[in-house]
């Protein structure tokens, strides 16, 4: 490594052809790689940080955080590494650069639950699990989404609305609320773990999410988050169910398909639906072939959420 030229730039919408080009997209989570249409979003948002670790001129990793919490949590949002400079730490010199000269609480971090190397991490002491959800994916063709949902027609929803940011603030410190919703303190929304603050209910709701409420003021109430974005696999959609878990959930699932199907489609949709532990995945399954989508496996079925602090990662 000592003999090789490493320098550490920020990356820019200009970069993507490069960022991308660091490992192919059909390589990443089994073809549903989000990156590629997620990122000239992301490097709008205010709150993200992107570098490159260049390698004798050549982009060799690429590391990607969200600054969320009011400025006390930064969160690990994308990394990759040629399989060339494999073995290099350029992840971590990268990690090194984003926190130099800041003050983070805590580092925190997403992934699926099947991977080794973060378990070994929670194993070690470097990491502390802090949520762990369940999730199975879902496929269909586009034309049988469309064909299903425009057979069910216009149903009007009895409970499940849109709900906006200034409102998901509100739920997110209305304790009364939040701690049926979240009793952990924290909500995973697309991979990214947030405290139950009200500032984050903005960095959540991207262009790309749609946030469903059903019952808020009674005991079966339930929230779900939906997030879209296109592959080489399909149009993948994360949706995030917290709360009561029931026949509403066929609501929400719904409004959540039809703002899919509102966005071109062609080939493949895959549905990775999130719940906690003890829900019984068998009543989601029968849900969504309601609308179509049979159950397939495509990386993993689980994902744990990690924390730490910048001392004990570096130590």
């Amino acid at each position: 490594m000592s003999n090789r030229n490493i320098k550490v730039v920020r990356v820019t919408k200009d970069d993507y052809d490069q960022v991308c080009a660091i490992t192919p997209p059909g390589q990443i989570y089994s073809g549903t790689d989000y990156l590629p249409d997620y990122f000239h979003m992301l490097l709008d948002m205010s709150n993200v940080e992107a570098y490159a670790a260049v390698v004798d001129g050549k982009f060799a990793s690429f590391f990607l955080s969200f600054v969320v919490d009011n400025g006390r949590t930064v969160v690990t949002r994308a990394g990759r590494t040629n399989k060339e400079y494999a073995g290099m730490g350029l992840q971590d010199v990268m990690r090194r650069n984003t926190i130099k000269d800041r003050k983070y609480d805590k580092m925190a971090a997403t992934s699926g639950a099947h991977v080794k190397a973060i378990l070994d991490q929670i194993k070690s002491g470097k990491r502390e699990k802090i949520l762990m959800m369940e999730f199975r994916s879902y496929i269909t063709s586009g034309d049988q989404l469309k064909s299903i949902l425009n057979t069910i027609g216009n149903t009007t929803p009895s409970s499940a609305k849109p709900i906006d940011a200034i409102e998901l603030g509100d739920i997110l410190t209305n304790q009364q609320v939040s701690c049926h919703l979240f009793p952990e303190s924290r909500v995973i929304v697309d991979w990214v773990p947030y405290r139950l603050i009200k500032s984050n209910a903005f960095l959540i709701k991207t262009i790309r999410t749609t946030v469903i409420g059903s019952n808020l003021e009674n005991g079966t109430r339930i929230l779900t988050f939906g997030n879209y974005f296109n592959t080489t696999a399909g149009l993948v959609c994360n949706i995030e169910v917290y709360g009561c878990i029931g026949e509403t959930l066929a609501e929400h699932l719904y409004l959540h398909l039809r703002e899919l199907i509102s966005h071109e489609i062609s080939g493949k949709v895959i549905i990775r639906c999130f719940y906690r532990q003890e829900t019984k995945s068998n009543f989601i399954t029968k849900l969504m072939n309601r609308f179509g989508l049979d159950i397939t496996e495509i990386w993993g079925t689980g994902l744990v959420c990690t924390e730490t602090t910048p001392e004990i990662y570096f130590r």
